[in-house]
């Protein structure tokens, strides 16, 4: 029951209005975990979960945001019981099965995370999500036995993966695209977080390095070259400088590029921000910034390559009262 709703003392059972102040309370405590969440404040996060639960054990829209926050803090093992409680109710749920896989695959639990990536592929065999956890944990199996042939076959497959990605990003952008951008390196590795979430993909100026982070590496290429054309953008900049209308634009060419090239594969990243590019692109916009803002709250609005209105601006933007230098990020996520 939310505040919206009248409380009915038709029938004078007190615990009737016992059980709707709990509702009430244990929502409330939801909506602040939630908050706390997205801001990656990911402890603070489990304490409001779990109290929650305490409050009603049966409030089942807590089991998948809780699993979620576990598994951000890398606690898989408390992540997989609530993954396993959220698909007791609904089974069907592809992502949150995948969730758990990877849950059980980064606990060491590999035959078990195998099972839940061919039952998620035995609904959706397009669902990239599941097929590069499925390839990665193979590979996790084979180097229990035979750790030399393991490690050759995953270097194979990430060059592999980027030769195929890499070109398929160039081919994107006219050929003039590139000018002066001869020295950019594209790999795969680990890569920073960022509100306590690793990137999924990121530049770096320092080093003129576009990294993709090595989860992808069994992905399908045409989804890591849609990463490597969100990071192109930062990188033709050639400067250490970022801003909201950056991220808004890299977006924007991103899903373009997937709209293009991305028909027949499913992904849960790419899915959700091309939705929104497709009811419109200010909608997408908006949800940039906010997510953006919600990382980093110094985060200018503009900057020299990605200025308000297509007009080059000074080095410097005004950011409600006075002009602050924009800031440097050796990373630009």
């Amino acid at each position: 029951m939310n505040f919206s709703q009248r409380i009915s003392f038709s029938q004078s059972q007190p615990q009737n209005l016992l059980a709707a102040l709990k509702m009430s309370q244990d929502n409330k405590l939801k909506l602040q975990a939630d908050e706390a969440s997205k801001g990656g404040y990911f402890e603070r996060a489990i304490e409001l979960y779990e109290k929650a639960l305490e409050i009603n054990p049966n409030n089942s829209s807590v089991f998948v945001p809780l699993a979620k926050t576990y598994k951000f803090n890398n606690d898989f093992k408390n992540a997989i019981k609530y993954f396993e409680k959220a698909l007791a109710i609904e089974p069907d749920d592809v992502e949150n099965r995948t969730l758990l896989g990877e849950c059980y695959k980064n606990n060491g639990q590999y035959s078990k995370a195998k099972l839940q990536f061919e039952q998620v592929l035995g609904q959706r065999p397009n669902y990239d999500f599941a097929r590069r956890n499925l390839l990665e944990t193979e590979n996790y199996l084979l180097a229990l036995v035979d750790p030399v042939r393991a490690h050759a076959e995953k270097q194979a497959a990430a060059q592999s993966n980027l030769n195929q990605a890499v070109k398929l990003a160039c081919s994107f952008f006219p050929k003039k695209y590139f000018k002066n951008m001869q020295d950019i390196v594209v790999s795969f590795n680990k890569t920073a977080s960022m509100g306590g979430r690793a990137n999924i993909a990121q530049y770096e100026h320092n080093k003129r390095e576009i990294t993709v982070m090595e989860d992808y590496v069994y992905a399908n290429p045409t989804l890591v070259a849609s990463y490597i054309v969100h990071e192109n953008i930062h990188a033709k900049d050639n400067d250490p400088y970022t801003s909201i209308r950056e991220e808004q634009d890299a977006y924007r060419k991103q899903c373009e590029f997937w709209l293009k090239h991305g028909q027949g594969i499913e992904d849960p990243e790419m899915d959700f921000v091309v939705g929104l590019y497709k009811k419109s692109a200010e909608d997408l916009d908006r949800r940039v910034a906010e997510v953006y803002r919600l990382r980093d709250k110094n985060i200018p609005e503009t900057s020299y390559n990605h200025p308000p209105e297509n007009q080059k601006i000074s080095a410097t933007v005004s950011l409600g009262g006075g002009a602050k230098p924009i800031k440097a990020y050796d990373i630009i996520a």
